[in-house]
């Protein structure tokens, strides 16, 4: 049932000037897609929903359908009914009450969650976790650069201009006051943004590199509601930055030069007395608890395995780089950030896990599913986890049996039982299948660096 603050005669009296919607969602690689729709259909679309096909979500980076999904030919393209998600309903920052949006999800015939839908999957998943009195609490953090809006004369991105100064950033300046201040009203506003529609943005910094920054969210015991807020960050920072002369990338690793951005999750796990199961006792040592030793193994365990979505495409695999806080391997440590899985300083009652080797362009739901789906089977199969890292985590990585490239990724994702249990072996296919069309689609491009290589 929508809260009576979002049915279609309330949105109508606060926003009398409204004229469009934008029904949308995220599609596998977390690019947002959806239908712009006049206000007029408002009361159809609370009550009918929209109707799009299943391939797209069979599609790559650049939204062509992959034919060997299965989902495009052999189903005549089929239609699916797609339902508004409550308390998802918002106007568009700068419209004036003139242009709303609202997030949607797929649905089966019967009207059931789509199991090719990525947040269908995570809600599925919270079924599975909760059958095992698991709980999860989760908070993302997403990297993103700001960029100028136009390309250089190679069509490579910029970072972007100061306003007052009328050139980028010269040094990277992590955590900086002047960093920060110098595209405050840009970042402010996208915080604004967010708040205004409930959107959970708290912290605020300026990240390592030029131009980066990192907005943090809030932690939620609702693991959907958290995804569904890092889909729409992602999509309020663009507009807002557009809106302000620039423009944002959440690309891995948008510059040779520069450090990457990564999709952080902080994940605690609670039982239904409303325990967190991952605490120590008091005076123990952080990485004393069982559940939380064998929550990192299981992390560990199956990173391999899910690594075609944390990095998801060519230029993520880029942003895995030793001595760029872009770690792939089966490190964890306490207050340590050059391991994968990082245990963050704070008191036992909020004790927790943070994942730190998504790239900042991952399917949010996709990335969260798997990572709750590995500390789950990492405590119910008791793994054990490496010897925990103090100091370097660079200086030895963990590597063996790790994907290297794209294709090895591609390879372990399609043959793995794990992703068939958390993400359904009907959505493995679909999205290896995809993932694989990409990859060899951008190889066989060429670039104007063989160009200037090898003419």
């Amino acid at each position: 049932m929508l809260p009576t603050s979002d049915t279609p005669r309330d949105i109508r009296g606060r926003y009398p000037d409204l004229e469009t919607i934008t029904a949308m969602f995220a599609d596998s690689n977390g690019i947002m897609r959806g239908k712009i729709l006049p206000a007029s259909g408002l009361e159809k679309l609370f009550a009918e929903g929209v109707y799009l096909p299943a391939s797209v979500f069979g599609t790559d980076a650049t939204g062509e359908s992959v034919a060997t999904t299965g989902l495009v030919w052999e189903t005549g393209d089929k239609d699916f009914p797609w339902r508004v998600i409550p308390d998802t309903f918002h106007i568009l920052p700068g419209t004036d009450g003139r242009e709303a949006g609202v997030m949607i999800q797929m649905m089966t015939d019967e009207g059931e969650p789509h199991p090719l839908d990525p947040r269908s999957i995570l809600e599925n998943a919270l079924k599975m976790l909760s059958d095992m009195d698991i709980y999860p609490v989760i908070a993302p953090e997403l990297e993103f650069y700001l960029i100028d809006p136009a390309p250089d004369e190679m069509g490579m991105g910029r970072a972007a201009i100061v306003p007052a100064q009328g050139q980028g950033q010269p040094t990277n300046q992590i955590y900086g006051i002047d960093a920060y201040d110098e595209f405050k009203p840009v970042i402010e506003a996208i915080k604004t943004a967010c708040q205004e529609i409930a959107v959970g943005a708290d912290t605020a910094i300026a990240e390592y590199g030029r131009g980066q920054f990192e907005i943090n969210l809030t932690h939620r015991d609702d693991a959907l509601r958290a995804c569904d807020e890092a889909a729409l960050l992602r999509r309020l920072a663009r507009l807002v930055a557009r809106q302000h002369g620039l423009d944002v990338t959440f690309m891995g690793k948008p510059f040779a030069d520069d450090t990457g951005s990564g999709f952080h999750l902080h994940a605690s796990l609670w039982d239904k007395e409303g325990r967190n199961i991952l605490r120590e006792e008091e005076g123990e040592s952080a990485d004393s608890n069982p559940n939380l030793r064998h929550a990192a193994g299981g992390m560990g365990h199956f990173l391999a395995d899910s690594m075609a979505v944390f990095s998801p495409n060519a230029n993520a695999w880029r942003r895995i780089q030793p001595g760029h806080y872009a770690p792939i391997d089966r490190s964890w440590g306490e207050n340590n950030r050059t391991v994968s899985f990082r245990i963050p300083p704070g008191s036992p009652a909020h004790r927790r896990l943070e994942h730190r080797c998504g790239s900042a362009d991952v399917n949010p739901y996709l990335a969260t599913t798997l990572i709750l789906g590995a500390m789950a089977e990492g405590m119910a199969g008791k793994i054990t986890p490496p010897q925990i890292t103090t100091g370097n985590a660079y200086a030895s990585p963990d590597r063996e049996g790790l994907p290297a490239t794209w294709a090895e990724a591609n390879a372990c994702f399609r043959e793995s039982a794990f992703i068939g249990r958390w993400l359904g072996e009907e959505y493995r296919h679909v999205y290896a299948e995809t993932k694989e069309y990409e990859r060899l689609t951008f190889n066989s491009t060429i670039t104007p660096l063989e160009w200037a290589w090898y003419r």
